[in-house]
């Protein structure tokens, strides 16, 4: 499951735009009602919005031949996250992934994750990173349960690896939806909550019904 675009506001809109074109340096195009950002084969749309709680959850999938050359390279712009004294945070078995986690504008809780399903791709030449797609979109929900149900039933996500009341990933390696309670504390931080904020997410077509809203706030749109 690829994803192809996520949409989300932000309330200072050219200061986001500096921080993933100057800090991250992605490629950043201004639009009339907003900004868009490349980030490999996905795009990330940014709108001017008003405050809300909590943050958002995005992960930036890379090569993991590159992952050494990412660690160098983000620790030179952001401060990196840490868990158990650590800012390379292991995924588990069967996820089989090295993240490192940082903030961006407006405390975001941003991720470059590595896995070895990726292995065979060839990286680049370039001094920076390559950033393959928007690889996990974090999304909070009052239950998880009915939401993967839905989700499955209706657009016809698989589930991955985790499937709990208060966690459950869907998609596939290269295309995660990260289902939490939505009191539930994103990590590494054990301090920032989902966002109530409005969150679109366009995934490759897959089944005949094209959009689940998961609130009045978050959607879900295939195609």
């Amino acid at each position: 499951m690829k994803i192809l675009n996520v949409s989300i506001t932000v309330r200072d809109l050219a200061k986001a735009v500096r921080f993933y074109r100057d800090v991250l340096l992605l490629p950043v195009e201004t639009t009339p009602a907003g900004a868009e950002v490349a980030v490999g084969s996905s795009r990330l749309t940014l709108r001017a919005g008003d405050r809300f709680d909590g943050v958002h959850h995005l992960a930036f999938g890379i090569l993991p031949s590159e992952f050494e050359l990412a660690h160098a390279w983000l620790a030179r712009r952001v401060s990196l996250l840490q868990a158990d004294g650590s800012e390379v945070i292991l995924g588990s078995e069967e996820w089989k992934s090295r993240s490192l986690y940082f903030l961006g504008p407006e405390g975001i809780i941003l991720e470059f994750i590595a896995r070895d399903a990726d292995a065979s791709t060839v990286p680049g030449t370039d001094e920076c990173p390559h950033m393959l797609s928007i690889s996990e979109v974090g999304i909070g929900v009052d239950d998880v349960l009915d939401t993967v149900a839905a989700l499955s039933d209706e657009l016809a996500i698989p589930g991955y690896y985790d499937r709990s009341s208060t966690f459950a990933s869907m998609g596939s390696h290269d295309g995660l939806l990260i289902i939490v309670q939505q009191d539930r504390l994103w990590f590494p931080t054990k301090v920032s909550k989902p966002a109530r904020g409005p969150l679109t997410v366009q995934i490759e077509p897959r089944a005949e019904k094209s959009r689940v809203d998961l609130s009045s706030n978050i959607s879900i749109v295939s195609g």
